[in-house]
């Protein structure tokens, strides 16, 4: 059986050790930037030589920068050439029987490794280095996501995709298998004096103070399917700062490395000021939004329905395979369209198929735009698709009339599309993960797209006349409150690097509100050093910058895209990495077996019509595992009995006649089931015996908590005084005795005042650890009360006080 393996990992549906053995990661953070490094080690249990193919996600602003392979004690380091060439040395050495190592970048997200011709009963390890920027989460900490999951992406008709799940049966040569996560992790953040504190919202973690950094490790080392999402908080994250990394004087023939590099984060904060705009909610509503994912996304887009300021329009548009819009037009934001889309939100489904989004964005695009009010897009998805350029491209072209925001959800959301999409559109990316919760992070984007921007920005930077400075990205896009921009300088020497220090400094500017903004930071340039620096992080960014920018907006042939990327170590989609063992004596003997190693996802498919349906029909559903005996290896049968009491989305029946499940894909008891909040994400998981299962669905069950107060809000942001409203407060349902404890006869407009009061006392009292989900709803309820006239002699202040005392 699979759980009695000395090694753990079996191809699925077979006693077969996996070559994969063992995955670590060490990581490094400084300030906003990441390094890392991540071991692979491998062992060939079996009588032959075997490839092993690889797959993993990277998030899109970090880049593989080191690829090292030791076989059989032999250590390759890989070097980076035109990819052409390396997958022909990488051919040459397996068909001469030598081992090697090839890598490179599938799509914008996912990191593919070929490892070929490892020997029968030898053992190879892989180590890779990875850096990157670090985004900023919605409570402005720094935010480190290691991914476990690589979700097959969704394909429309016509189109191909070297990712998307190819039918089985097509290749018999080519074993599949799959791996959990790390099996072992640990951090270290650099200057401790400058952090507030470590946290991680999915994992249990330690953290120790060593020497002048912090020491960061997890409690339990051992896989995991979830992704890990670490939190650093800084002290001071608004001050605009410069971090300087020195020349390589060892790669002093290598120009880009030997030269200067500067980072500057800019990180700005300034004063709310609200204005009306149209609104589109694009979501996802495809299959694989089933469960969890589509409850928290009803939940949310009530809340951002009642938290948009009047005189706003809006929209709801669901997409699958297919769209659908609930007005044909944005329409005006009023208490009847509020409680149309509140009613068509808290009865929305997964019932749209697969997952495309670029029909949806053609027709938003297409729509007229209307004057006096900034159209704001708000996608929301948990996947990916295989036209993610197109679906960018469409924003870019675009960017002048319409802004776009976008949310991943859960842990097989791509980054390449939900990132893309954003930084085309002017917008900013949120991810959400297992144990997180969705809503704060809408209404942040939310208040970003309700504020001024800083536009017409520019950084410049005045240093010594003997450097030639290549920036990126040489255009900046505006800047909003609470949203981190990054600025890259290379400092390439024209003449002699001028001797000792070199003082320099970068200068931002930019507009906001029709007032001139600037603000200069200074920075020293250190002589080069082979000391300066074991991992040239800052340097590795900015390469993969520049190559970006040169892939995208074009001024560059592929020449110097190449010379860039090899110089660097950073791969472009025209580089590949390449190891070759050349001191091996013997060729590896024997026919070579492919081993296909997918990154272990949750149960989660991108192409099936409705797992959240009412309907009986179990028709679809048969056809699609009509040849699978399905079992998730991380949720027992009582787990998820649990999970359809507390609002599950569904259960599999079983037939009399239960083909056994294969022994690989047995479950695994947790010992101690994981506790989730209310609205907290949870991945969508399955259970399934034999060949038929029919879809139980739970009918939506009544809002409570915070939720239940925000469905009871008005569209002009007051509450009225009613029988829900009362039993929520006081536990009863006469609206009388709401009433008699107002301080002040209540009686026509002023109940709806009290009921106001009422209930935003019951926020700051109950749920303070909420207050970003409720403020926006808070600022417009009391901006409408302070339009209210009360009656002579009495305050809000008096009510405030009056409610405090009744609900405390």
């Amino acid at each position: 059986m699979a759980g009695q393996s000395a090694s753990g990992l079996l191809i699925a549906g077979k006693d077969t050790p996996l070559p994969l053995k063992d995955i670590s990661v060490e990581a490094e953070v400084k300030g906003y930037v990441l390094g890392l490094q991540s071991t692979l080690k491998y062992c060939n249990d079996s009588p032959d030589p075997v490839e092993v193919l690889f797959r993993f996600p990277v998030e899109q602003s970090h880049a593989v920068v080191g690829l090292t392979a030791v076989i059989d004690g032999r250590r390759i380091r890989a070097e980076v050439r035109e990819k052409e060439e390396a997958r022909a040395a990488y051919d040459d050495a397996i068909a001469s029987g030598r081992s090697a190592a090839f890598a490179e970048e599938k799509s914008g997200d996912v990191f593919s490794i070929s490892l070929g011709n490892l020997p029968p009963q030898k053992e190879a390890e892989i180590q890779l280095q990875l850096v990157g920027e670090l985004p900023i989460d919605a409570e402005g900490g720094v935010r480190f996501s290691l991914p476990t999951t690589l979700k097959p992406r969704y394909t429309p008709a016509g189109s191909s995709d070297p990712l998307a799940p190819v039918p089985s049966g097509d290749s018999d040569q080519v074993e599949q298998a799959s791996v959990a996560g790390a099996h072992s992790f640990q951090m270290k953040v650099l200057d401790a004096e400058d952090v507030a504190e470590v946290t991680s919202p999915t994992h249990a973690i330690a953290v120790a103070k060593e020497g002048e950094g912090l020491r960061v490790s997890l409690s339990e080392q051992k896989p995991s399917s979830k992704d890990l999402v670490i939190l650093i908080r800084h002290k001071a994250p608004h001050t605009l700062k410069a971090v300087v990394e020195s020349g390589i004087t060892t790669s002093r023939e290598n120009v880009f490395m030997s030269s200067p590099a500067v980072m500057v984060n800019f990180f700005p904060e300034f004063p709310n000021e609200e204005a009306a705009c149209e609104f589109i909610f694009l979501v996802d509503r495809s299959g694989s939004m089933s469960g969890g994912f589509i409850r928290s996304a009803r939940e949310t887009l009530t809340l951002f329905l009642k938290s948009i300021p009047e005189g706003s329009y809006i929209n709801i548009i669901g997409f699958g395979s297919r769209y659908e819009k609930l007005f044909d037009q944005s329409v005006p934001y009023s208490q009847a369209t509020l409680d149309k889309a509140t009613s068509h939100s808290q009865t929305m489904k997964a019932d749209l198929g697969g997952t495309e989004l670029l029909p949806p964005l053609k027709y938003i695009f297409g729509l007229k735009t209307l004057a006096g009010f900034p159209r704001q897009i708000f996608v929301l998805t948990d996947g990916s698709v295989s036209n993610t350029s197109a679906c960018i491209e469409a924003v870019r072209k675009n960017a002048h009339s319409a802004r776009c925001f976008t949310f991943g959800i859960g842990s097989g959301a791509s980054t390449a599309l939900v990132e893309g999409l954003a930084r085309a559109g002017s917008g900013t990316a949120e991810f959400v993960k297992e144990g997180e919760r969705l809503q704060p992070k809408v209404v942040r984007s939310l208040k970003r797209a309700l504020q001024p921007a800083v536009t017409d920005v520019s950084v410049s930077f005045e240093v010594h006349k003997k450097f030639e400075v290549l920036q990126s990205p040489p255009t900046l896009p505006p800047v909003f409150n609470g949203e981190k921009m990054v600025v890259y300088a290379v400092l390439k020497p024209t003449t002699a690097t001028p001797a000792g220090k070199v003082s320099g400094k970068a200068i931002l500017q930019g507009k906001m509100l029709g007032k001139n903004l600037k603000t200069t930071v200074p920075f020293q340039i250190l002589p080069s050093s082979p000391e300066a620096h074991t991992l040239p992080t800052v340097h590795h960014l900015a390469a993969k910058a520049l190559i970006k920018d040169w892939q995208t907006m074009g001024g560059r042939d592929s020449k110097e895209i190449v010379q860039l990327s090899v110089e660097s170590s950073v791969i472009s989609s025209r580089t590949a990495f390449i190891a070759v063992d050349e001191e091996s004596s013997e060729p590896v003997a024997g026919a070579m077996k492919t081993w296909d190693v997918k990154a272990r996802f949750s149960a989660q498919f991108s192409n099936y019509s409705s797992l959240d349906s009412d309907d009986d029909s179990d028709s679809e559903f048969d056809n699609l595992f009509s040849h699978s005996h399905v079992r998730c290896a991380s949720f027992d049968e009582d787990d998820l009995k649990e999970e359809l009491e507390e609002g599950g989305a569904f259960f599999a029946e079983t037939n009399k006649s239960t083909p056994p499940a294969p022994a690989a894909l047995s479950p695994v008891k947790h010992s101690k089931p994981r506790v989730f909040m209310k609205g907290e994400f949870r991945e969508p998981r399955m259970v399934l015996k034999g060949e038929k299962a029919r879809v139980v669905s739970k009918p939506t069950a009544p809002a409570t908590g915070l939720a239940s107060f925000i469905d009871l809000q008005q569209a002009n942001g007051s509450w009225e005084t009613s029988s829900a409203l009362t039993e929520k407060l006081l536990d009863h349902s006469n609206p009388a005795a709401l009433l008699e404890a107002c301080p002040v006869k209540c009686e026509g407009p002023l109940s709806a005042v009290w009921a106001t009061v009422l209930v935003l006392t019951r926020l700051r009292l109950g749920y303070s650890d909420q207050q970003e989900e409720w403020e926006l709803i808070a600022t417009k309820a009391e901006s409408w009360l302070r339009r209210q006239q009360l009656p002579t002699g009495a305050t809000l202040e008096e009510l405030y006080q009056a409610a405090e005392k009744l609900l405390a």
